[in-house]
């Protein structure tokens, strides 16, 4: 059944010589695998520039339900990316959070209130004119919301790592905490690095607290030394 959506890439993988595996969150299909065949010859019909990581795409789909692996009729980007791509604060904060958006989506079947989260979220990080520095940690706790474990207060979020015995806990002010994650994207709130450093571990611990397959996060150190 060919299908009409739009998509934002996930992740993608070599298969054999020249083929990809490309991990999409869809619109009107969820988390969904395809194979891109002959993505490296000279007359691929996509470019290897279209699957990476979080490149908005319009897409024409052969979907078939049941069914693991599926194919690409037609790819286009309708979002060309002018700083993630470039700047590498921007390109950090969206290796760290692809990583993450790869253990967490796991739902083939619609969501397009998600999918306009994550499209609105990208756009606005590519156009920012700065303070970026936060807005991996709003996302990350705006995206709870949409994985079904939104804690609601701050009060309930920090409770539940104190029970959890989650460490370095003292390091976070909760009201610097409500400041922030009530704040919209690009709203200045001021965070020494230590504190925001403390936010993110607890945010990581939260993830793994109530997704058992979360683990560990290999761009995690990267975001960090680039944000230092």
């Amino acid at each position: 059944m060919l299908t009409k959506t739009k998509g934002l890439v996930i992740s993608n993988m070599r298969y054999r010589e020249s083929s990809l595996l490309v991990t999409i969150y869809t619109a009107e299909c969820g988390i969904t695998t395809y194979i891109e065949n002959g993505v490296r010859s000279v007359k691929a019909k996509h470019k290897m520039a279209l699957f990476q990581p979080l490149t908005l795409l319009d897409l024409e789909v052969f979907h078939k339900p049941g069914k693991g692996i599926h194919r690409i009729s037609s790819a286009k980007c309708y979002f060309p990316y002018r700083k993630i791509p470039f700047d590498i604060a921007y390109s950090s904060i969206a290796l760290f959070l692809s990583e993450v958006l790869s253990k967490v989506l796991k739902e083939e079947e619609a969501n397009p209130v998600l999918f306009e989260f994550l499209e609105s979220s990208f756009q606005f990080l590519d156009q920012a004119p700065g303070h970026t520095e936060n807005f991996h940690l709003q996302f990350l706790w705006n995206l709870t919301e949409f994985l079904g474990f939104y804690p609601g207060l701050v009060s309930e979020f920090l409770e539940q790592l104190r029970a959890a015995g989650v460490p370095g806990l003292a390091g976070i002010d909760a009201e610097a905490l409500s400041a922030l994650f009530g704040a919209v994207y690009g709203q200045e709130v001021v965070m020494k690095r230590g504190q925001r450093q403390a936010v993110l571990a607890a945010l990581i611990y939260y993830y793994q607290l109530h997704m058992e397959s979360f683990g560990d996060l290999r761009s995690l150190q990267i975001l960090q030394e680039v944000l230092a």
